[in-house]
């Protein structure tokens, strides 16, 4: 789906992704459809992007149909599917776990999710 060390490198080099991150560590886990991935970030830095095999909890879980991730890592993505929150509410994403990290960091989040839309469309 996506070069993942693309993603980390690009949003550790991300002002805006480093400032609303600056006080978050986490461990994220990304379902994109039968794939899961652990993101960790450690004091706002993405330390790590790699398979998830379920031994360690996750703080924060964001789950969709691969399909669902297709839309929303669109150029122009079609109506909400421009952000997580809409998505979530209208289409096929949830989003479980410790809300701390979901609403302190949502700015975040959201940066994030368009640093994977960009590597997404850069790879066509």
């Amino acid at each position: 789906m996506l070069d993942w060390g693309e993603v980390r490198r690009r949003a550790n080099e991300d002002g805006e992704f480093r400032l609303h991150s600056r006080f978050w560590s986490s461990r994220v886990r990304l379902d994109v459809g039968d794939e899961q991935h652990k993101l960790t970030v450690a004091a706002g830095e993405v330390t790590d992007i790699e398979p998830w095999f379920g031994a360690v909890a996750a703080n924060l879980s964001i789950a969709a149909p691969r399909e669902d991730w297709d839309a929303l890592l669109e150029s122009v993505p079609r109506p909400f599917y421009q952000d997580l929150y809409p998505a979530t509410v209208h289409h096929g994403f949830e989003v479980t776990g410790d809300t701390a990290h979901f609403c302190a960091y949502y700015p975040a989040i959201r940066r994030l999710i368009e640093i994977m839309r960009e590597v997404n469309n850069a790879q066509v």
